[in-house]
């Protein structure tokens, strides 16, 4: 019995073509809308950027924010909006995007330098990151496999200390060769290991900070308690970076850069990283 390949089949030019049509518009079905997704993408960002060329700076921040809402948030993105936002004399969501991108760019000095402007003009103290900050938000993602690395190398080092004899003949190594490779091991890695212990720790106080900044008109009221009916203590600036400490119901208990502490309502604010403040439960 003889066994055909798919090419010995006799086809005719009608069924030929046919099967060509078929398998184009297999294709065609597959590729083409992620086609027209790109072109689509490329035509919105277009729009936008035409529009903040053009002037039209509340147009062109409305375009960068649906750009954000259907693609992601990207450093960019975040950036461009917070160009737009300034324009159009938004200080608040000017320098929340600026933070935006700064989070996801801390070295980028175009962001700082935009950033800094922005809370200059509102009147702000200038809050640029410091060089261990910049550092701390660059390595935090990749510091907890650095320190399972130096772990895993401390503990293959001990266990081939404690069997240098068999290693040395098994490799034909010198023995005290050996030893002092394991030795050089935990004198760097034992320090190594304490420093990015420590620095992940830093880390993970540093980046895991609730931060927010005010968007109300102006200056958002600083109150003594978490009640619409409670006292003020003083008040917010429109732009201003704030730390989240405590939530109740849709009031904040914040700290300022002035060490002032009080509530402010959540409508005052917006989070740098969009729903963080979700994470703060009532008390």
């Amino acid at each position: 019995m003889e066994f055909f390949s798919l090419h010995s089949w006799p086809e005719r030019p009608v069924t030929a073509l046919l099967r060509s049509l078929g398998l184009t518009a297999l294709i065609l079905f597959f590729i083409l809308p992620s086609v027209l997704l790109a072109d689509n993408s490329d035509a919105d960002l277009d729009t936008a950027n035409r529009a903040y060329t053009a002037g039209r700076y509340e147009e062109s921040a409305k375009a960068f924010q649906q750009l954000i809402a259907t693609r992601g948030y990207s450093a960019s993105l975040c950036f461009n909006l917070g160009n737009a936002e300034t324009k159009a004399g938004h200080v608040g969501l000017a320098i929340l995007n600026y933070e935006r991108a700064r989070y996801l760019a801390p070295a980028d000095p175009d962001i700082d330098h935009n950033l800094q402007l922005a809370r200059k003009q509102a009147g702000l103290d200038p809050n640029s990151y410091r060089w261990w900050e910049i550092a701390l938000r660059i390595i935090y993602p990749f510091v907890g496999y650095i320190v399972m690395v130096c772990l895993l190398l401390l503990t293959l080092a001990l266990i081939g200390n404690a069997y240098t004899p068999t290693l040395a003949s098994a490799c034909k190594i010198s023995p005290s060769i050996l030893r002092t490779g394991f030795r050089g091991i935990f004198f760097v890695g034992i320090p190594l290991f304490f420093l990015l212990g420590f620095m992940e720790l830093s880390a993970i106080g540093f980046t895991n900070r609730i931060e927010g900044i005010v968007i109300a008109n102006k200056e958002a009221a600083l109150r003594i308690s978490p009640f619409e009916s409670a006292e003020t203590v003083g008040s917010i600036p429109e732009g201003e970076l704030v730390t989240v400490e405590q939530r109740h119901n849709d009031y904040f208990r914040i700290e300022g850069r002035n060490h002032h502490y009080g509530w402010i309502q959540q409508k005052d604010m917006e989070p740098i990283i969009a729903a963080s403040f979700d994470a703060k439960s009532p008390n």
